[in-house]
């Protein structure tokens, strides 16, 4: 009789049928030269060898058995189980040093298969990190983590410890990185012996940060600023002062959405910088600004960083007269860490991947030398072979009227900080009279610079033909600034050391300077960009003010080509002009034309004064100090060197007179 079928699950335990053990043959102990010569092996547990194949020089192999195997399996299934247990350990104390307040269970060892699969669902590479989102290559993130509901922009960052930790694995190289260890900077030896992450800089890598829903919320999701006001600031910004830092170069977004996903200093910059402009009573500046504030803050040691953050603390420097110069330098040091300094020559050679890379350092360049030059100090960027030949990049397909307008200004700020470099910053060393040529070949330059690129510059929808007579008022600025260091060394009591050369280069600077405030007074265009300029073209008219207020009152013994009644009208005329900007309550020409106007009003008392004392046959006390300066001026125009403050308690005009008195500073004479 045939045995009955049967259900062997219906029989059989569930464990057995789970988990399967298979049945184990017998251990093997002998080698396998034993077992071919079928003789006794003496091989005992942790021997190498046997006493056969020692003596014989063979070599002692055991074929491993099944049981053996499945120990082996067993045993590394077990460390492997271990050492994942001790690497979420070891991320969950991470996490809480850096304040990430995010639960991460430790998996079970019936979990691991489901882990590798939520990490490949979730695009994570071997080693825990997300692989995406960064445009140029990708170096390691952050873990991956959904952003907690609610986070301030405002609130305190925690002090985080220093990464000395090392690189989990070697990254694929740079596209064409030319990685040679005798030609990298050292920083890059020392990362390639330590592998340390704190001293490592992948510009290559960290080229924009992911755009992605999973982003924390901005300050403008967050509440801070409202979203329609916000949408008006960025439209006037897009219509007009993005017109005026050569339209396109700054802001490369259509809308406010694309910056907010970009980068949110970037927002914050852009509505800062237009809220200023704003006829609000400053609100929304008040509002924006201390958003924007921390926001640099938070860059200043933030360690991965976009092109448009550079670009935010470009926007920023143009116009924020307390912050350009450490936005400026900031800006820069950012750049370089991106490589951006490497990319004009990549764009030039047939790079055309690069070509935005490149645009942005020429801009960096520019908003570099704005200030050095406002402020009379050395640059950060210097010249080389890029710059000097920044022209070879116009032939580029592609290319706008924004970057013929934003290399025109390369073109000027090379011969300024030639001018620089050539004289220096020593305001006491008086120019010898061989050095007059030196002066003249720069004003060559100059003339050469105005007539190459004015008429290359087209009228712009925004702001008429400001982008061509911008180009005469630079070089008007630029001739005054030249032609004033024929000044320095110089004490007005010493008119026997003035020759006709020296005082004919100096009435040139005298007629730039006029020249510069009546291409301003005079012309419509220029008249309603005084508010939209960047801050270094007010500076060009306090300036050119306090240079002919100077030249005037110090200098007039020197019979300079300068008059009292036409410097007052000039300034009058200008104060009248920056009166109009008074509804934008916290814009600097509003303070400037506050200033201008009390230096004014001493100015035209201290010439009745000697008049009177003229006509009454008494001396006009003179009296200099070493080094050339009249001691009296900064006493009765800015109420120091214990005179009373001649101006009250007007806390307006006191800013006026602190950034004319900076600028004062920088003047010769």
């Amino acid at each position: 009789m045939k045995r009955a079928r049967f259900d062997s699950s219906q029989v059989s335990p569930p464990s057995e049928s789970a988990e399967h053990q298979p049945k184990v043959s017998r251990k093997i102990r002998a080698c396998q030269a034993c077992q071919n010569r079928k003789i006794k092996c003496d091989l005992e547990p942790g021997q190498e060898q046997c006493a056969r194949c020692a003596r014989l020089g063979l070599k002692c192999v055991v074929n491993k058995s099944l049981q053996t195997l499945l120990d082996s399996e067993n045993e590394w299934k077990k460390n492997i189980e271990a050492q994942m247990q001790s690497l979420q350990a070891a991320l969950s104390e991470v996490q809480r040093a850096l304040s990430m307040h995010v639960h991460v269970p430790r998996p079970t060892p019936a979990q691991l298969p489901g882990l590798q699969a939520s990490a490949s669902a979730n695009n994570l590479n071997a080693h825990g990190f997300r692989g995406g989102g960064h445009g140029h290559g990708h170096g390691p993130s952050m873990p991956v983590q959904q952003p907690p509901p609610q986070t301030h922009v405002d609130a305190p960052v925690p002090i985080r410890p220093t990464g000395m930790t090392r690189e989990n694995s070697v990254e694929p190289e740079a596209p064409e990185a030319d990685d040679q260890a005798m030609v990298n900077a050292p920083m890059a030896s020392l990362y390639e012996v330590t592998k340390l992450r704190n001293v490592r800089s992948d510009p290559w890598a960290r080229m924009h940060r992911p755009s992605s829903p999973s982003q924390k919320p901005d300050f403008i999701s967050q509440g801070k600023f409202n979203l329609q006001e916000a949408e008006r600031l960025f439209a006037r910004f897009r219509e007009t002062l993005n017109a005026y830092l050569w339209g396109g170069i700054a802001l490369v977004h259509d809308s406010l959405e694309g910056a907010r996903a970009s980068s949110s200093l970037l927002t914050a910059a852009i509505l800062a910088v237009t809220a200023l402009h704003a006829q609000d009573d400053g609100t929304s500046f008040d509002v924006c600004y201390p958003i924007f504030l921390e926001l640099v803050s938070q860059a200043m040691f933030d360690r991965y960083h976009s092109l448009d953050d550079v670009r935010g603390l470009c926007i920023g420097a143009f116009y924020l007269s307390d912050l350009s110069w450490k936005l400026s330098g900031l800006a820069v040091r950012i750049a370089t860490e991106l490589n951006l300094h490497q990319f004009c020559a990549m764009a030039i050679g047939d790079r055309p991947e690069y070509v935005e890379e490149a645009r942005l350092w020429y801009f960096l360049y520019v908003c570099d030398h704005h200030f050095s030059i406002a402020y009379g100090r050395p640059p950060v960027i210097s010249e080389n072979s890029t710059l000097s030949c920044h022209e070879d990049f116009l032939r580029l397909p592609g290319i706008t009227m924004s970057d013929l307008r934003l290399h025109s200004q390369v073109g000027v700020f090379i011969i300024l900080s030639r001018i620089y470099h050539v004289f220096g910053p020593d305001r006491s060393r008086m120019i010898a009279n061989d050095e007059f040529e030196i002066l003249r070949r720069f004003d060559v330059d100059l003339a050469r610079w105005r007539d190459q690129w004015k008429p290359r510059l087209a009228p712009n929808p925004h702001i008429a033909d400001y982008p061509a007579k911008g180009v005469i008022l630079h070089y008007h600025f630029a001739r005054v600034q030249l032609f004033a260091i024929c000044l320095r060394g110089l004490r007005p009591s010493e008119q026997f050391r003035m020759s006709n050369e020296r005082r004919e280069l100096v009435n040139l600077a005298i007629c730039s300077a006029f020249g510069a405030l009546e291409l301003i007074l005079n012309d419509p265009d220029m008249r309603r960009a005084v508010l939209g300029v960047p801050l270094y073209l007010l500076t060009t008219i306090a300036y050119a003010c306090l240079f002919l207020m100077k030249a005037q009152t110090q200098w007039r013994s020197a019979n300079l080509n300068i008059r009292h009644e036409t410097v007052a009208s000039t300034i009058e005329g200008i104060i009248i002009l920056l009166e109009e900007t008074s509804p934008c309550v916290r814009h600097v020409a509003h303070y400037l034309g506050r200033g201008l106007n009390g230096m004014l009003q001493k100015f035209k008392e201290h010439n009745a004064m000697e008049k009177q004392q003229v006509q009454n046959g008494q001396p006009v006390p003179v009296s200099y100090a070493d080094g050339g300066a009249w001691p009296d001026w900064n006493s009765w125009m800015f109420g120091t060197a214990n005179v009373p403050n001649q101006f009250g308690s007007d806390q307006d005009q006191q800013y006026g007179l602190s950034f004319l008195d900076a600028l004062s500073s920088q003047m010769p004479g």
